[in-house]
C-alpha cells in the first residue's frame, strides 16, 4: 500500500519556512492560515519555553485567540485524541499549531482530521473509515528533527484497548506548512543529536529500499544521507555552531519529503514496535535497528546500497556491486563507531521475551507492502534476534 494513490509518482503539497530563529515570524505566516490558534503539545515534549513563548506571542499579535492545549501527558492515545478533537471544534479553532517532537506531531496530525470528520480516533485508525472532510489547517514547528514525519501524510496512535502503536496514512494528513528553526532545538544534548541523526539517516534509507521510490524520492533521500554523514560529528562537536545542525534540520525535511510519496518501511516497522513493547523511543529505535536492516536487504537491493555507499562519501570504484553494496552498510557503521552508537537492543535493557511480540506487531504494518521482497514472520523476529 503506497502513502499515496498509486497512479501518483510525487506529491509533496506542503509549505515549509525553514530558517535559524524564525520563530518571532510565526504569527505573519499563520495569519494567512487561520485566526483561532489551538497549539497543541504533550507534557512531556514542552521543551524550550523561551522559544515558546516567542512563538505565542507572534500567534498573539495576528491572531484573534491562541490556546495551548497541553493535556496530553506522553504518548496519545485514542482517548487522548477524542478529547483533543473535541476541544477543538468547541472553541472553534480554524488551525492547529502542533510545537514538539514525535508525539506531539502525531497528535497534531490526527485531531485536525479528526475534528471536522464525525469520526472517533477508534473509527479512523481501527476501523479505517475514511475522512470525508479535510482536517483543520495544520502547522509543524518541531522541536527537533523528526526524521521527516514533521512533513510527511501519516502518523501513529496507541490503541487503548490492546496498547499497540497503530498507523494511518492519507494525503489529508499532510501538514498545510512546516516551520523549521533549528535554533529551537539548539539545546539539544549529544546524544539527543546522535540518534536523532542516525533516525534520520535510517528513514532516508527506508524511503530508498521502498518499491515506491523512484528518481525523484531517492535523489532526495540520498541527499538526506549525505548531510547527516557529513555535518552529524561536527553538531555533536560544536554544539554551540547552528550551521551543523542546520543541515540536519535539512536533512530530516528531505527525508520527510522522500517518505512521502516513496513510503518508509522496515526499519520503522520494527521501531514503532519496539517502542509499544519497551521504553525506547522511535529515534533510538530507528538507529539501533538500521544496520540490522541493511544486512538483511543487502542481495535484495544492491543497486541502490551502491547509491547509498556513494552518497556516504565511500570508493565504490574498481570493485563488484556486491562489493559496493557492503562498503554502504561499512559506511553507516563507521559513523556508529564514531558517536559510539549502540547497536544491540540488549544494551538498552530490552528482554529476549518480547522479540516474538515485536515481530508480530511489526508484521501488522500495511506500509510493509513496499519492501523489496517478502517478508515472513519469523525472518522479522530473525533480524530483532540479530539486533538483541
Amino acid at each position: 500500500m503506497p502513502v499515496l494513490p498509486e497512479w501518483i509518482n510525487f506529491q509533496f503539497p506542503p509549505k515549509i519556512h525553514f530558517e535559524i530563529d524564525c520563530g518571532y515570524k510565526l504569527g505573519s505566516f499563520v495569519k494567512n492560515i487561520g485566526s483561532r490558534v489551538v497549539l497543541i503539545t504533550t507534557q512531556k515534549e514542552l521543551e524550550n519555553a523561551e522559544e515558546l513563548s516567542i512563538i505565542k506571542t507572534s500567534l498573539e499579535k495576528h491572531a484573534e485567540g491562541v490556546i495551548i492545549y497541553d493535556d496530553i501527558v506522553d504518548r496519545v492515545h485514542f482517548k487522548d485524541l477524542d478529547s483533543c478533537a473535541h476541544f477543538l471544534r468547541i472553541s472553534n479553532a480554524d488551525c492547529v499549531v502542533a510545537y514538539g517532537s514525535f508525539e506531539s506531531v502525531n497528535a497534531g496530525k490526527a485531531a485536525s482530521l479528526l475534528a471536522t470528520n464525525d469520526l472517533f480516533a477508534e473509527e479512523l485508525l481501527v476501523g479505517k473509515k475514511q475522512p470525508k472532510k479535510k482536517g483543520l489547517p495544520l502547522i509543524v514547528v518541531p522541536t527537533k528533527p523528526l526524521l521527516g514525519n514533521e512533513c510527511s501524510p501519516f502518523f501513529s496512535i496507541v490503541d487503548d484497548k490492546d496498547k499497540n502503536r497503530k498507523y494511518f496514512a492519507h494525503e489529508w494528513a499532510f501538514p498545510e506548512l512546516i516551520v523549521s528553526d533549528p535554533k529551537i532545538g539548539a539545546g539539544m544534548s549529544s546524544s539527543e543529536t546522535a540518534k536523532t541523526g542516525i533516525s534520520i539517516l535510517s528513514a532516508a534509507v527506508d524511503s530508498i529500499l521502498s518499491k515506491y521510490a523512484n528518481e525523484i524520492t531517492s535523489s532526495t533521500a540520498l541527499r538526506s544521507i549525505e548531510l547527516i554523514s557529513k555535518n552529524i560529528v561536527p553538531a555533536i562537536r560544536e554544539p554551540r555552531n547552528l550551521g551543523p545542525k542546520n543541515s540536519i534540520y535539512a536533512a530530516s525535511l528531505l527525508a520527510g519529503i522522500a517518505q512521502s510519496t516513496s513510503s518508509l518501511g522496515l526499519c520503522y516497522a520494527l521501531s514503532l514496535a519496539v517502542t509499544t513493547v519497551t521504553n525506547l523511543d522511535i529515534f533510538q529505535s530507528m538507529s539501533i535497528l538500521l544496520p540490522h536492516v541493511m544486512e538483511y536487504n543487502l542481495t535484495s537491493s544492491a543497486g541502490k546500497y551502491v547509491m547509498i555507499a556513494r552518497a556516504l562519501d565511500e570508493d565504490v570504484t574498481n570493485i563488484s556491486v556486491i562489493e559496493a553494496a557492503i562498503k554502504a552498510v561499512e559506511g553507516i557503521r563507521k559513523i556508529y563507531l564514531e558517536l559510539r552508537i549502540p547497536q544491540r537492543l540488549s544494551e538498552y535493557e530490552v528482554k529476549k521475551i518480547d522479540l516474538p511480540g515485536i515481530a508480530t506487531l511489526a508484521a501488522t504494518y500495511s506500509f510493509l507492502d513496499c519492501l523489496p521482497r517478502e517478508l515472513p514472520k519469523n525472518e522479522i523476529e530473525t533480524i530483532l534476534v540479530a539486533a538483541f
